[in-house]
């Protein structure tokens, strides 16, 4: 046999092996996440100095709650006067050199607002304007399910200023 033609076929078989599933791309996955609209009623409260999206692993049953390792999301800013707000969480998170929201299930999504000057940890800061929901039930914050590589959109949240959601414990 003709030595080239030994290389070739060696090169050949090499090639093979080493490109297991040819020359196709990687599969794609897609990043977990979720997304929907926040619409506000009524006139926003003068002493508002900050609006977020808050994500809670764990439900908010006792002031304790409320901390770093539970919250797992926090979107940019709202700005005062919106009637309306377009979100993701994927886009508009607080602190983008974080990492994206893990798959898993979720207790507490809910629009927080703060009169204090800077962001802060503590839950008296804070009051709810707003809480997700399921569809249809209105007593108790609705639990957020989010599967490997989904994400989850039409995760819908009203706040009624003339109307506020039960408080968490302070």
């Amino acid at each position: 046999m003709n030595r080239y033609f030994q290389y070739f076929l060696l090169f050949l078989i090499f090639v093979t092996i080493s490109c297991n599933t040819g020359l196709s791309p990687e599969p794609e996955t897609r990043k977990a996440g979720f997304g929907g609209k926040i619409t506000f009623i009524g006139n926003w409260p003068d002493s508002v100095t900050q609006t977020h999206i808050v994500l809670f692993k764990d439900p908010l049953l006792l002031p304790q709650d409320f901390n770093a390792f539970n919250l797992k999301f926090v979107s940019d800013s709202i700005n005062s006067g919106t009637t309306e707000f377009i979100y993701n969480s994927i886009d508009k998170k607080l602190f983008p050199a974080n990492s994206d929201v893990e798959p898993g299930e979720y207790a507490y999504l809910a629009v927080a607002q703060s009169t204090a000057p800077s962001l802060s940890l503590l839950r008296k800061d804070w009051a709810v304007a707003g809480v997700y929901y399921t569809a249809g039930d209105s007593t108790r914050p609705g639990r957020l399910i989010i599967p490997q590589n989904t994400f989850v959109d039409s995760v819908n949240i009203i706040c009624d200023f003339n109307n506020p959601p039960p408080q968490p414990p302070k």
